[in-house]
């Protein structure tokens, strides 16, 4: 198929058809589980969400460079501190997951033109071409995947890891999506279309669209997208859902769990359960802040505990970067630790981030009549109406659990070892659940551990 060929794609009742020009025909697919085979219900999916999908398989070895992988994964950390920052300017608790919406976002970008192209390069700090850029991404996304560790038997209890991300995409029926934006989904999202109507079923689809994310995060995530953010003008959501739960790879003795005085920022106490554990952990400590990281079972993904010092929260908070956390990782050691932790579980969410993306640069892509994604669809009247975010963060003794989800939704406008260091967090404090590839897939602040 040329480059300018299109698809207009159908729907019927219980099954999908696509139809292409000559020399394309459509396919369905089923598939939802990530690459590892790992994810929720898989090979359980209902014939309502099957797919719309080039022909085109995903590449499972996907060409990109160390070089390049390496400046993907800090480009993909600096966007997603940037939004961290412009998300964490008061004193309540937040979690997000910067790869969450860096692929949700990274999809569309494959879809933008000139300045708007520009723009969203920009904010995603992406200093790659296209084509790598993408094959980084679906690198990444395969990377995650090999992550998980089945249920296994240790002295410690049961333990797993579980990391289970997806990619999907929502088209109006009938509306035409071009054939090179299809590919670019396939070969490095693994998403195809699920067809739905926004024109005369809005609601329904918002619904359905709610639904599959629950699905998809263990039901952590919900009601992602809100009444009234579809609509008839909606012809287009790209979602991305990602689940993840982790062993400690030391787990914590619920027994010896306490109440414990934890000092807010705003001066007053509150009593959270406070987990402690002496044990050789990955320690460092710099001006201003003390970092630790808690490895989980398999030791390839850890979480990384930057506690502030007492009265300098925001001074550390706004001076975070790639760079920044990279040196103070640099200089973590084997030390002997008496940690004490909260437990701390909640949701955040859901937020909007069209302002925080604007603020960093994205400007036009918001903007009906001047946004310009002539990559998905031939005709200049898509623009993103909103980015939406929705997060969960559960920390105790067995582990963590986490998911998050992003909807990006597109209208169309008319017109070393000695004596033991004390680490305890019983003040504000931030957190980053990294993986060994560097990337960091979820961040966060607490605050109020019991809030």
């Amino acid at each position: 198929m040329t480059s300018g060929a299109k698809w207009i794609v159908g729907i019927g009742v219980g099954w999908i058809v696509a139809f292409g020009s000559a020399g394309c025909s459509g396919s369905s697919s089923g598939t939802e589980e990530a690459a590892a085979g790992a994810g929720p219900g898989a090979g359980d999916i209902p014939p309502e969400t099957q797919e719309a999908r080039s022909e085109l398989p995903r590449d499972t070895t996907p060409d990109v460079t160390e070089a390049d992988y390496r400046s993907f994964v800090a480009s993909t950390n600096d966007f997603g501190l940037d939004v961290f920052t412009e998300l964490t300017s008061g004193d309540t608790n937040v979690v997000f997951s910067p790869v969450s919406v860096a692929l949700a976002l990274g999809m569309t970008y494959a879809g933008a033109r000139s300045d708007t192209a520009s723009q969203m390069s920009a904010v995603l700090h992406n200093g790659l071409p296209d084509e790598a850029f993408h094959a980084a991404n679906n690198r990444l996304a395969l990377d995650l995947a090999s992550r998980n560790i089945a249920v296994h038997e240790t002295e410690g209890g049961e333990k797993s890891l579980r990391l289970h991300l997806v990619n999907a995409t929502w088209a109006q029926t009938g509306y035409e999506i071009l054939q090179p934006f299809l590919d670019v989904l396939a070969t490095n999202y693994d998403a195809g279309l699920k067809l739905t109507d926004f024109v005369s079923a809005p609601e329904a689809s918002r619904q359905t669209i709610n639904d599959w994310v629950a699905y998809q995060t263990e039901d952590r995530i919900q009601d992602l997208i809100g009444p009234d953010a579809i609509t008839s003008d909606t012809r287009l959501v790209l979602t991305n859902a990602l689940y993840f739960y982790g062993s400690w790879s030391e787990v914590f003795n619920a027994d010896s769990t306490a109440d414990g005085a934890f000092h807010t920022l705003s001066g007053g106490d509150v009593t959270a359960e406070m987990m402690v554990q002496s044990s050789s952990y990955a320690y460092a400590e710099g001006d201003g802040y003390q970092m630790l990281d808690l490895p989980y079972d398999g030791n390839e993904l850890a979480m990384a505990v930057l506690l502030p010092e007492a009265g300098r929260f925001g001074e550390i908070r706004a001076a975070l970067s790639s760079d920044w956390l990279e040196q103070a990782r640099a200089s973590l050691a084997s030390t002997s630790v008496d940690l004490t932790l909260p437990k701390f579980s909640f949701t955040w969410g859901t937020e909007s981030l069209e302002e925080p993306l604007i603020a960093l640069g994205m400007t036009d892509a918001f903007e009906a009549g001047v946004a310009d994604f002539t990559g998905i669809h031939s005709v200049p009247e898509l623009y993103v109406a909103d980015v939406l975010h929705q997060a969960f963060i559960g920390v105790d003794e067995s582990g963590t659990e986490a998911a998050a989800a992003t909807a990006v939704i597109l209208d169309r406008w008319s017109a070393g070892p000695g004596e033991a260091v004390a680490f305890t967090v019983d003040r504000p404090f931030l957190f980053f659940i990294h993986d060994s590839s560097g990337v960091i897939l979820f961040t966060g602040q607490v605050t109020d551990p019991t809030s």
